[in-house]
């Protein structure tokens, strides 16, 4: 199994570098878009497994969404595995995101998703088939 340490593309133009150490450890670096305007970049922490079983290997890693530029006061947690699938090294998760709100808001404060980060951008590897699954 190759690494989980490098650059990673999300479906929707973002852009994930992480460097995973040996204890499982992830650190990095998530660009909302593919410029590197310091106001589009977070940082990013998490854990994986150090071992890979039945071809996975579980990752988490979290963004909270403030850097000197910009405070968005929301946070997002995305769980998922490593893979590697019809030879593709692909990420695939879950997220919650998570805004601050006053209290009789909680209702309304997590919203839910799904990510799958691929090591190139989705127009240059597989467009088609992800327009194809996504209905656009």
């Amino acid at each position: 199994m190759k690494g989980l340490a490098g650059t990673w593309y999300g479906q929707r133009g973002s852009r994930l570098v992480l460097s995973v150490a040996h204890d499982g450890r992830i650190e990095g670096k998530y660009h909302t878009s593919n410029d590197n305007e310091p106001h589009t970049t977070f940082d990013v922490s998490g854990m994986s497994d150090t071992r890979a079983f039945g071809g996975s290997r579980s990752v988490g890693f979290v963004v909270c969404w403030n850097n000197e530029y910009v405070n968005q006061h929301s946070v997002t947690a995305w769980s998922g595995q490593y893979q590697i699938i019809n030879g593709e090294e692909v990420l695939a998760t879950s997220w919650l995101l998570t805004r601050e709100t006053a209290p009789e808001d909680d209702w309304a404060a997590t919203m839910v998703g799904q990510d799958t980060f691929r090591r190139a951008p989705v127009g240059e590897t597989q467009a088609g088939e992800f327009e194809n699954r996504t209905g656009g």
